[in-house]
């Protein structure tokens, strides 16, 4: 198995500026980012796995104080990732109820991909991601 990074608070900074500046030119909204602690029970997944080998890095992190972020968009009174499910995760297996979160707030109503996503692929809630052995 090859060595599992984590990201850092730092970069998770960087990656949500990176994240806003895509999605401007992709849907030609002007994004904000804003930091936010969000209920877990609001966060709905847009990936369907996750590794098991970084899973339990993340776990074993967090217990340590591993504190990055995770980057989501807000939708329809939810939270959908956009990047950190394994942080997630983590957090509501460890009985967490909140994550520290910068999220993507568009200026007006508007429906991102990765809500699709997450309808495509059967996801409501953290619990519906599958753990897999890699």
């Amino acid at each position: 198995m090859s060595e599992i990074s984590l990201i850092t608070r730092e970069e998770a900074f960087k990656r949500a500026e990176r994240i806003r500046r895509e999605y401007k030119t992709i849907y030609c909204i002007e994004f904000e980012l804003e930091r936010a602690f969000i209920p877990l029970d609001d966060v709905v997944p847009t990936q369907a796995e996750l590794s098991e080998g970084k899973l339990l890095v993340v776990l074993q992190e967090i217990k340590h104080g591993y504190d990055a972020p995770i980057i989501a968009i807000p939708y329809g009174g939810r939270y959908y990732i956009i990047d950190g499910h394994h942080r997630a995760f983590a957090l509501k297996r460890l009985g967490f109820e909140s994550v520290e979160a910068i999220l993507l707030k568009p200026p007006e109503e508007f429906v991102p991909g990765v809500v699709k996503t997450a309808e495509k692929e059967g996801l409501k809630k953290l619990e519906d991601i599958k753990i897999v052995r890699d």
